[in-house]
């Protein structure tokens, strides 16, 4: 072969070498190309794939005459980071100027006031991440599930708190810890039309409990009366800034998105990377009980009773009998004359039953009624014969009852319980109740009590009058608001009734009369307070 030949060979070789590379290379690029088409249409701020891109110059060197510069398209513009909204913003500012500082004093008091307190700072930022959706989104339907999707999350840090508090009743910080369950469900101002007066309510409700705290640590302890300042100087500034941002309630976008893809965007998370580590496999099932073996083996050595003994004797067959006693035919009355003849035994004359003791005695101690609380016709509320024992003997003694306008009230036959009622009510009544406590919002008309022992009332909001007939050891905590619109209180055949009035953040107590002085001026009787000079 001549050297031409081999030459000829050597170039062959090269240019199939050559064309396979190539085909090689065009499969790969067509594969890159159909990843950047499939991208693109699920991405619109992909970049186009390479099929789209123009033609390469036909000269290598060519300056390219008609490239364009890939833009993103408007689509994928409006998905870029937004900024926050002014409302947003201002309402985080307040969370760490207020309730941060609250919750590191909180945690320096007591670890589980410390936890309490940081699900209320917790339900604080979701309650902000709810309020920066809203900024997006059209106004739902309340009974949108995508409203109850949004609101969820601040519900349930409010719920935490009650379950801290409901776990800890033991604890010597239970008053901090009641009073941040009844002030955390403030955040509950978004569902109301009125958010404003929304507010204060929540305010009264915890500062129940905060009084407590002041009257115990007052003058002892500084850092508590700092705890109870700080907490409730949380409310006022929120009023404001809902009076400023949100009075009608939450803000909403007339121009956003559909409630429900404004979540579906703030929930998306980062697809994990491609060979990541897999998630970890579920845990083994537990292990068989150690007691089942024990169990089983207890149960089928111990005598059988009830029905199982019955069919176990009946299982024996004829040996049944095997147990029973012969009965000689001289001892048979029909098959022994002699018997017959003998008089009847005389029966023992039967033992009186023992005289049942008086604490066993039906008529010395009525039988308890159960405890009942019904609406009637959606009007009338009765509370009757509840005791320590029928709420489950808990510290703290509480029946709630949320109110509405044309609702009256009735409590009777009541021991050692405390009685919530919450909104505006009609009018209460209570009657024969012992060492109850009766803590009201506002009433349309009165509230009465006949014939009630070592109670306490406090009035959150205003009333109009109050009746106390028949009654002794009772302490009625009465509001500013009460006392400017000039409640009427009316007693009669009362013994050791106390008047508690606010002033300068604390309470002072004002004894009402018992003695009188009577005298008969022009046939008319004149009567006018006994007072003791010293």
């Amino acid at each position: 072969m001549s050297s031409e030949e081999n030459q000829l060979n050597v170039q062959g070789y090269n240019i199939v070498t050559i064309l396979k590379r190539l085909e090689t290379a065009t499969s790969r690029l067509e594969d890159i190309t159909m990843i950047q088409d499939q991208a693109s249409k699920s991405d619109p701020r992909a970049p186009p794939p390479l099929s789209q891109l123009p033609s390469a110059p036909a000269a290598i060197g060519a300056p390219p005459t008609d490239l364009a510069v890939w833009e993103p398209t408007a689509e994928a513009k409006e998905e870029e980071p937004e900024e926050k909204a002014k409302s947003t913003v201002v309402f985080e500012e307040f969370i760490e100027e207020h309730v941060k500082a609250f919750v590191n004093r909180s945690k320096s008091l007591d670890s589980v006031v410390g936890e309490a307190a940081q699900a209320f700072y917790e339900a604080f930022q979701e309650q902000a991440k709810f309020l920066e959706i809203a900024s997006k989104s059209k106004k739902p339907e309340m009974t949108d599930p995508a409203f109850a999707d949004a609101v969820n999350p601040t519900n349930t840090q409010i719920q935490k708190i009650s379950s801290v508090k409901d776990s800890n009743r033991s604890s010597k910080f239970f008053n901090h810890l009641n009073t941040l369950a009844e002030g955390a469900p403030v955040l509950g101002w978004i569902l109301s039309p009125t958010p404003v007066s929304y507010i204060p309510d929540f305010k009264d409700s915890a500062q129940f409990w905060s009084n407590r705290i002041m009257k115990e640590f007052r003058d002892k302890d500084q850092s508590q009366v700092d705890w109870v300042k700080e907490f409730l100087g949380i409310f006022e500034p929120l009023k404001d800034y809902v009076k400023e941002y949100h009075t009608k309630g939450p803000k909403w976008n007339p121009n956003g998105k559909p409630l429900s893809e404004v979540l579906a965007g703030a929930s998306k998370v980062p697809a994990p990377a491609v060979g990541g580590a897999p998630p970890p496999p579920p845990p083994p099932p537990p292990p068989a009980s150690l007691f089942d073996e024990t169990e089983t083996k207890s149960v089928s050595n111990a005598p059988a009773s009830g029905m199982q003994a019955v069919f176990a004797d009946l299982n024996k067959g004829e040996a049944i009998t095997s147990g029973l006693k012969k009965v000689d035919k001289s001892q048979m009355t029909h098959k022994n004359p002699e018997l017959r003849k003998q008089a009847p035994v005389v029966p023992k004359k039967p033992t009186p039953p023992k005289k049942p003791s008086s604490l066993s005695s039906g008529s010395s101690v009525p039988a308890k009624k159960p405890a009942r609380k019904e609406l009637i016709d959606g009007s009338k509320w009765i509370i009757e014969n509840y005791t320590r024992a029928d709420l489950k003997g808990d510290e703290v003694q509480s029946i709630t009852i949320e109110a509405e306008m044309h609702q009256s009230i009735f409590v009777g036959n009541c021991e050692e319980v405390t009685v919530l009622v919450k909104g505006k009510a009609n009018a209460i009544s209570v009657s024969n109740t012992t060492k109850c406590v009766f803590i009201i919002d506002s009433l349309i008309s009165g509230f009465e009590l006949i014939k009630c022992h070592k109670f306490g009332l406090q009035i959150l909001g205003t009333v109009a009058d109050v009746s106390i007939d028949q009654c002794d050891e009772g302490d009625l905590y009465l509001s500013q608001d009460s006392i400017d619109k000039d409640i009427q209180i009316v007693s009669s055949s009362t013994t050791a009734l106390n008047f508690n009035v606010p002033k300068d953040g604390d309470y002072i107590e004002l004894a009402a009369p018992e003695q009188f002085k009577h005298s008969i001026k022009d046939n008319k009787l004149v009567s006018e307070v006994l007072q003791h000079v010293a």
